[in-house]
């Protein structure tokens, strides 16, 4: 497929960012065609030093955080603090369509580099800030992580069981929601430039994004205009017979099969179905008794036991009862519909070898998407860059390297 058919071939986009929100915005601009020089640090992204590590050897081409991404980047290093780094972006800025970065508000403009600068040596310039707190208001220049954002986002609030501590959600998924948004918003401008001409500057604020998330957080608010009380954690170990996480003969199984519908089904599945016409089964108010619960647990487990997580996922799909098997990455790796679907990308790296990434995050079936590029070495394409599309002389280049500017 030619790259000319892919949906932000011939735009490119300036990657001034680090760790995780900014990198996955430009690398769901590369994955549909933009091309994204990563301007590095000459020390590199902080995220290269982060694991997991490919065989656990902390080397900084071997980080899975950053080989995840960046791929179908270019890699520049660059020390913008340099008056001779600056004129670098610079004179990258009056070609590029996108700079997207995740410095703290004003540190670029005191550079001479913010939205304001760029604005001026190239017009249709589309500047995307994305920070924890924004580029205005009082907590603007705080600090922030996925935890403590999180927390501050209130979905926190309602994680975890009500007279215990309030729980985060595992990883640095708000992270990532937010990054993922700010590809929407930059995709958005991108779209509103072609119509009208006009550029913009784009602010993506972490706590704002979490705040507008449909996890709970939206729910919330909209609950709380109602009835001005606030959403309490509601975990209930006993919120209903046959639902949770289950030991199985080769893992973990969730099941969710309470209720009038799900029950008797699930009955039926394990071989007791004749025994819903008979106490306590043929009364929904006893269901739940604690007493019940224990003989539901007593022939239930042990039935559970017996199977694997294959055999009990057929099973749920044949009874129609909610189920599914708590996944290894393993079991991930070698799902059938993963692989019938191309899922899974094999990409070749000089420093790991060929490793499984996972895919497209959705499919243009109009437009196939190409095979990505794997993530790039640190500065493996300064010389290039400068030589070939800035028109440096090597003398420059050298130069710039002795002088610690790349």
């Amino acid at each position: 497929m030619p790259m000319a058919d892919i949906p932000l071939t011939g735009y490119r986009a300036l990657d001034l960012t680090s760790l995780y929100m900014g990198p996955f915005c430009t690398r769901m601009l590369a994955d549909y065609g933009a091309d994204v020089i990563k301007i590095e640090p000459v020390s590199g992204d902080p995220a290269r030093d982060e694991g997991p590590f490919f065989h656990d050897e902390n080397h900084p081409e071997k980080s899975g955080l950053f080989l995840h991404l960046n791929v179908n980047k270019r890699s520049m290093t660059t020390n913008i603090e340099t008056a001779q780094g600056q004129n670098i972006i610079r004179e990258l800025a009056k070609s590029s369509d996108i700079v997207v970065e995740s410095f703290k508000p004003g540190y670029l403009e005191n550079l001479g580099l913010g939205y304001e600068d760029l604005v001026k040596i190239n017009p249709k310039i589309i500047v995307t800030s994305v920070t924890n707190f924004g580029q205005t208001g009082p907590y603007k220049n705080w600090e922030g992580t996925d935890l403590t954002l999180y927390a501050m986002g209130a979905s926190m609030k309602t994680s975890g069981q009500e007279h215990k501590y309030p729980l985060k959600i595992a990883g640095r998924i708000a992270s990532f929601q937010t990054g993922n948004l700010a590809a929407t918003a930059t995709a958005l401008a991108i779209w509103n430039r072609e119509l009208t001409g006009a550029p913009e500057h784009v602010d993506v604020s972490f706590f704002e994004t979490w705040k507008g998330a449909i996890d709970r957080s939206t729910n919330d608010l909209v609950a709380y205009s109602y009835t001005n009380e606030s959403s309490k954690r509601q975990w209930n170990p006993g919120m209903g017979i046959a639902n949770g996480v289950f030991r199985c003969k080769d893992g973990y199984f969730h099941i969710s099969a309470a209720g009038a519908i799900r029950f008797p089904r699930l009955m039926k599945m394990i071989g007791k179905g004749k025994d819903l016409i008979h106490p306590p089964w043929n009364n929904p108010n006893a269901l739940n008794r604690p007493e019940t619960l224990e003989l539901f647990d007593s022939f239930f487990i042990p039935w559970m036991l017996e199977h694997t997580k294959t055999d009990l996922r057929n099973m749920c799909q044949e009874q129609g009862v909610l189920g599914a098997p708590i996944n290894t990455i393993e079991d991930l790796l070698n799902d059938p519909h993963y692989i019938q679907r191309g899922y899974w990308q094999e990409i070749e790296h000089p420093e790991t070898g060929s490793v499984k990434y996972p895919g497209f995050p959705f499919k243009l079936h109009a437009t196939p998407n190409p095979e990505r590029v794997r993530a790039p070495l640190l500065g493996e394409h300064t010389n290039d860059i400068l030589q070939n599309e800035l028109k440096y002389s090597n003398d420059e280049i050298q130069a710039l390297q002795a002088q610690g500017v790349i």
